[in-house]
């Protein structure tokens, strides 16, 4: 009898269990998706987000949530701002929190335009949380200036429902904030060698540096706007760059150089800043020689890394011999400056030895 009765338990047992384990995989399913699509801008104003309210003015990204069940669901949306400024500072997290809301069996679109105290889609919200350093580093900076500080604005959405927490991927602002834009040199009026090395500073990341022909009886504006130019070229990250490239510069002769840079703003806009025009004369007299200016060149890509070089080349008074080779073919001056100009804008790639 103890045999039988031990069998039929067993089969009682594992009766009841196999529905319970149906039950509980049916319930933790989620019928809910979202995928995010942005305008990606480089300036951001407080008209255009407001953290204190949430509410913005301008679209910058929009939500596709997608009900793949049959009942209508509800789930409140989840945003949190995550902020590294240009200087490397991490603040600390902004928070937003909606109630929930209803998404019927299909698809439901939401913008951020929809989404705040005074919008037209999901008003209420549950709690708001702006952390102090924001307010100080952000806040009072974007009503200052009239655009959010540079820096890295990353904003993480997440979908909470009933069994379900859906997530995109992160939203990724990379904001400039191109309030300066300062020519250093060569000086206005300055001599320099046929190879100038121009130095400016600008935060708004890309920049096009024009180099002109001044005539006689000219203005600078109408040189500068002249085309073609002796050089026109697009940089990115740089705030520097050794004359290559363009028509050769001739001794005894007079140039203009202006800087313009360029960021992205909301609705597909741009925003541009003009730096004054400034002038050099060229000349043959000029002591400083194209080498003292590569070298300077090659120190500020590759210094950090290798200051014990620079330092060994400067004590020793070394100069170029002027031959150049480029994988055993020989390449003139402007060839090489040419190829470091294009390497400034990945260095690290690029490894440096002394023979």
């Amino acid at each position: 009898m103890k045999t039988f009765d031990l069998r039929f338990m067993k089969v009682i047992i594992t009766f009841f269990i196999v529905p319970l384990l149906f039950v509980s995989v049916a319930y933790t399913q989620c019928p809910l998706s979202m995928t995010v699509s942005y305008v990606p801008v480089q300036q951001l104003s407080v008209a255009e987000i407001d953290f204190q309210h949430f509410q913005s003015r301008s679209l910058l990204y929009t939500l596709n949530i997608t009900n793949a069940g049959t009942t209508t669901a509800y789930a409140s949306l989840f945003l949190s701002v995550h902020i590294k400024l240009a200087d490397g500072t991490q603040l600390s997290d902004v928070t937003y929190r909606t109630k929930q809301f209803a998404i019927s069996p299909g698809m439901r679109t939401l913008t951020n335009l929809d989404i705040g105290h005074n919008a037209q889609g999901i008003k209420d919200s549950i709690a708001v949380v702006i952390p102090s350093d924001v307010e100080t580093r952000v806040e009072d900076v974007a009503l200052g200036t009239g655009k959010f500080p540079a820096g890295d604005y990353s904003f993480h959405l997440e979908l909470d429902g009933v069994s379900c927490q859906v997530t995109t991927q992160p939203i990724v602002f990379n904001l400039t904030n191109p309030s300066q834009l300062e020519l250093r040199s060569p000086r206005d009026g300055e001599m320099t060698n046929q190879f100038p090395l121009f130095e400016f500073y600008q935060d708004a990341g890309a920049a096009t540096l024009t180099v002109a022909e001044l005539s006689q009886n000219q203005s600078r504006e109408d040189a500068i706007a002249h085309q073609p130019p002796m050089l026109q070229v697009q940089l990115n990250g740089q705030n520097s760059f050794l004359y290559s490239g363009g028509r050769p510069l001739e001794n005894g002769k007079t140039y203009v150089w202006q800087v313009v840079t360029k960021s992205a703003a909301v609705g597909g806009s741009a925003s541009t800043m003009s730096s004054p025009i400034w002038s050099f004369q060229v000349s043959g007299d000029v002591s400083t020689s194209s080498d003292d200016y590569i070298l300077k060149l090659l120190q500020q890509m590759f210094g950090d890394r290798y200051a014990p070089i620079f330092q060994q080349l400067q004590q020793d008074g070394c100069t170029s011999t002027g031959v150049f080779e480029l994988n055993g073919t020989t390449i003139t001056q402007s060839q090489l400056l040419n190829i470091l100009n294009e390497l400034r804008s990945n260095p690290g790639s690029v490894e440096l030895s002394l023979e």
